[in-house]
């Protein structure tokens, strides 16, 4: 069937520029018969088709199937089930139940992953946020140095709305590559990884911002995000209350992790404490739910998608000229080179 843009074109040459028919077929490439049909056509309302929905002799196992293939979503892609397993499998452990043939449960399966898959990849914000899925986002905080000098630092939260769980860790700078290792210290620490995470415009992901959620992401970024496996959501512009979660956590985490002001030498040694903290704040109960967090965040984390057993590198080359005086400026900051050298800008 043609789209109204066709059939508009269709009518346009013949009513409007007194086109012939043999003349609309060799501009369309249309055969006779189709130019025709939609040359007459005076009915334009939408068909209504009766969709009488037949039984199927393979009711009673898609509850079964459909758990399967749920279940598939967590599971390495490389051993995930195929129709014809799934026929298998149901032949091996219901031989009393299935009655049909391998073509039907592959048009079942077929159509369920479908639906499975989709429901994960649409790019909008749902208002109801699904198990398994989290929000990110940096925060300004301050800290008292080894020369008891009061510093700014950075933190980075991921939290999970479902359950109102979440974990921080602290940076001297909110890079790509502070982005990125905050977010791998904390899949590592929890050993499993949030099927999707809702993002700020914040610019170490975005290099610049399309129509809608569309946005041009930066290619570290999309390696990161690919490697893990894990789908990427952003914000409106100045739209800070659709991530309103992680909004609420970052100033909770600071009024109750942060205060008083702390001193910190060893931002590691800060960051493992923190995962501490945040494990024993879940022992409170949700504010509306009533049922302790961790509770709750054990349905979180069993949505979530299996740790990547290869660990990703967070770094970044970059070929830099010194001055006469051996110094290079490198995320603004002027740096004495010694020797040639390896720099983590997650930590400079």
């Amino acid at each position: 069937m043609l789209t109204m843009d066709d059939i508009k074109y269709i009518r346009r040459m013949y009513e409007k520029e007194g086109c012939s028919i043999r003349e609309i077929m060799k501009r369309t490439g249309y055969h006779y018969e189709t130019v025709s049909k939609y040359l007459d056509m005076e009915d334009f309302n939408l068909p209504i088709y009766r969709t009488d929905k037949k039984p199927s002799r393979l009711d009673p196992l898609k509850p079964v199937i459909d758990q399967w293939l749920k279940d598939d979503m967590k599971a390495p892609r490389k051993q995930r089930h195929t129709a014809k397993r799934v026929y298998d499998r149901l032949v091996s452990e219901y031989p009393e139940d299935i009655g049909v043939r391998l073509r039907t449960v592959q048009y079942y399966v077929n159509e369920k992953k479908k639906e499975l898959y989709s429901n994960r990849s649409e790019g909008y914000l749902p208002l109801e946020h699904p198990a398994g899925e989290a929000q990110a986002d940096f925060c300004e905080f301050a800290y008292y140095d080894e020369c008891d000098r009061q510093s700014a630092g950075y933190k980075l939260t991921l939290s999970f709305p479902q359950s109102n769980a979440a974990y921080c860790q602290i940076f001297k700078g909110e890079n790509q590559e502070c982005l990125l290792q905050g977010i791998k210290n904390i899949i590592e620490y929890m050993g499993q990884v949030p099927y999707r995470i809702l993002f700020d415009n914040l610019s170490p992901a975005v290099a610049s911002l399309g129509k809608g959620h569309d946005r041009k992401q930066t290619e570290g970024f999309k390696r990161f995000m690919e490697h893990y496996g894990m789908d990427s959501v952003f914000c409106n512009p100045s739209s800070g209350n659709e991530k309103g979660n992680v909004e609420n956590k970052v100033g909770y985490e600071r009024r109750n992790m942060f205060v008083p002001v702390p001193h910190i030498t060893d931002f590691a040694e800060f960051n493992r404490q923190l995962f501490s903290a945040s494990e024993k704040d879940m022992s409170r109960k949700h504010y509306i739910k009533e049922i302790p967090i961790k509770e709750l965040f054990a349905s979180d984390r069993k949505a979530m998608l299996r740790l990547n057993p290869i660990p990703y590198n967070v770094l970044r080359f970059e070929t830099v000229k010194t001055d006469k005086y051996g110094k290079v400026m490198f995320e603004n900051k002027q740096i004495l080179i010694i020797s040639e050298a390896r720099i983590d800008p997650s930590v400079h």
